[in-house]
């Protein structure tokens, strides 16, 4: 607990005692020998009027400790761990500030599938990768000549998965793909990303 707020209380808490029983049991009060003093320095002031500076001291103080309470302690500074561990607690900052990867390239070919242009091309270029690191893997070659198989669609036999990963230069996809594409899009664009996901896991089928 902080010094400040263990001053506010202390005097506080005193401070209106004293003013509650100067006001509601006077006599009680002053037969106490250590309240004679101080009663003497407040002979000029009005008990209501010290009940009242008392009662500000004390909300004061109460004041102080709701926002101590509600404050993060900071790095370096001393602090109950348990008011920082609740006000920032570890599973909104793990879980609850930041997007899980998985769920990301999910809504990512969602989007892909319902003709979203740049979402296809993200999720194509991600295949791609994945794609190029598991032939290189199976094919026993460096990233680069893997990443030429790729765009020039050797690194599988599957011409929809080919077509999808290549470049320019690659095969093209079908002509009754292409049909398929445009009397019903979503589904097509599906059919492609689940053919060409089924191409890539084949390449690790002979892994250990």
């Amino acid at each position: 607990m902080r010094v400040r707020v263990v001053l506010f209380g202390v005097v506080g808490t005193v401070a209106t005692a004293l003013a509650a029983g100067l006001l509601f049991a006077p006599e009680t009060l002053l037969s106490v020998a250590p309240v004679d003093p101080l009663v003497t320095l407040g002979e000029a002031a009005n008990a209501r009027q010290l009940l009242l500076a008392g009662s500000l001291l004390a909300g004061l103080y109460l004041l102080v400790a709701a926002r101590s309470a509600t404050l993060p302690s900071r790095a370096g500074e001393g602090g109950d761990a348990f008011d920082a561990a609740t006000a920032e607690p570890p599973e909104a900052v793990t879980t609850a500030r930041q997007r899980r990867t998985g769920a990301a390239l999910a809504a990512t070919i969602d989007d892909a599938i319902a003709g979203d242009d740049e979402a296809l091309d993200a999720v194509r270029e991600r295949f791609r990768e994945t794609a190029t690191a598991a032939y290189a893997q199976t094919a026993g070659c460096g990233p680069e000549d893997a990443r030429r198989a790729v765009e020039r669609g050797d690194w599988t036999d599957d011409r929809t998965a080919a077509a999808l990963l290549s470049d320019d230069e690659g095969p093209s996809h079908s002509l009754w793909s292409r049909l398929r594409l445009w009397l019903d899009p979503a589904a097509e664009r599906r059919r492609r990303l689940h053919r060409t996901v089924r191409a890539t896991r084949g390449l690790t089928e002979g892994w250990p």
